[in-house]
């Protein structure tokens, strides 16, 4: 078997693309005065077909609510299949939560997403693994134009641990799309990241490489269609695919 360089490694899973990718329109940019992003508010929601992202069948209906408006934004995610429980994570501890996120927080039934300020995430549940950011990163991009681009090093911390792992966000937006989706027809800016990161240190998973094409919607405050995939490398240089995912819009208030 040959064993890949991290160089290597990095510059084949950035080759592939994204496969199940969504397709829009391309559309002219709009005019007048730059979008602007909703602003948030308890009670907003955003309902989800959850799709595998190889097979494309769906495998949940996940529901995001704004829980919690304080000095960071909460958005708590259910599952509609499992009788709207919590969607069901890695349990932490209410000391780490307390620790990382302050005494003043409460403690979430379930990984809440945390935003700090709105459209900078700093506790993210969306992978299989928790992750909290030394610094809060753009959950999408800060000038909404296509050409806008960052390139934003950080470290992050998982639940119940106190290592902590280097991760590395390239985020290019692209272009404005028409894109329809079962929730409606909506005008959105598509961009692309790539995350160059590493698993919990005395894992065998020596390199990770996620990708994500997001189609960004100004007018609900979130996106109406996002890919995510992700490709790691075993110590002996065996190649997997992380859980991946893609979620389309069903409805929004």
């Amino acid at each position: 078997m040959t064993v890949s360089t991290r160089r290597e490694f990095i510059v084949l899973a950035g080759a592939v693309a994204v496969g199940c990718v969504a397709r829009g329109t391309k559309t002219p940019a709009p005019s007048g005065p730059p979008p602007v992003v909703r602003a948030p508010s308890v009670g907003q929601s955003w309902r989800y077909a959850k799709h595998d992202y190889f097979t494309g069948l769906i495998v949940d209906t996940q529901i995001d609510r704004v829980s919690k408006i304080d000095k960071s934004v909460e958005i708590e995610s259910r599952s509609e299949t499992s009788a709207d429980r919590p969607l069901e994570y890695p349990s932490w501890g209410a000391g780490w939560w307390r620790e990382y996120m302050g005494a003043d927080t409460h403690i979430a039934r379930a990984p809440t997403e945390v935003q700090r300020p709105w459209g900078m995430i700093v506790v993210d549940p969306h992978w299989s693994e928790l992750q909290a950011f030394e610094k809060a990163i753009p959950l999408w991009p800060t000038q909404l134009r296509p050409g806008w681009s960052t390139n934003v090093r950080t470290q992050y911390m998982i639940p119940d641990s106190h290592d902590t792992m280097p991760s590395q966000l390239t985020m290019h937006a692209q272009r404005w799309e028409t894109i329809t989706v079962p929730a409606g027809r909506f005008m959105a800016l598509r961009y692309y990241n790539f995350i160059d990161f590493r698993f919990r240190m005395e894992s065998e998973r020596t390199a990770a490489i996620r990708q994500e094409n997001i189609w960004f919607a100004p007018e609900i405050g979130r996106w109406v269609v996002r890919e995510s995939r992700g490709v790691f490398r075993e110590d002996l240089g065996t190649e997997v695919n992380e859980s991946s995912y893609r979620w389309e819009l069903l409805s929004w208030t």
